[in-house]
């Protein structure tokens, strides 16, 4: 009985995953400074948007977990089999780039961290920074 319900969890565990690893994404440095900013100038005055906008990326990250699964394809493999290709070239280009100004954004604000606690310009942390975190990729 126990082990049934310890294999039930993990196959519920293991359709979560892809959800939870999206949704933990999203919260990199950009997104912090983004919310803190957003918290600091309108104080509580919109957080009803919560209650709005949080079913909704449930039901999009459930779709979009679900298309993936049952599909077993990726974004441009789906995209293409219903739009044209240029179409999906552009929506994956739109993609790249905006992973990578955030990503350049993230550096930034990492570097930006050290420059607040030590004095020394931005630049002189930017590339051990960005250099550590290449290492560290590959």
């Amino acid at each position: 009985m126990i082990r049934r319900q310890i294999a039930k969890n993990r196959s519920r565990i293991k359709k979560l995953g892809p959800g939870l690893i999206t949704g933990g994404a999203g919260d990199d440095p950009a997104g912090i400074v983004t919310y803190t900013v957003v918290g600091a100038t309108t104080g509580f005055s919109q957080l009803w948007l919560l209650l709005l906008s949080t079913p909704m990326m449930i039901a999009i990250q459930n779709t979009v977990a679900q298309i993936a699964i049952v599909t077993g394809k990726s974004l441009p493999e789906i995209t293409t089999a219903f739009y044209s290709k240029k179409l999906s070239i552009l929506m994956i280009m739109v993609l790249a780039v905006a992973n990578i100004l955030t990503i350049g954004a993230d550096m930034n604000g990492i570097a930006e961290i050290f420059h607040v606690l030590t004095g020394y310009q931005t630049i002189y942390f930017l590339v051990p920074v960005t250099a550590l975190i290449l290492y560290l990729v590959l």
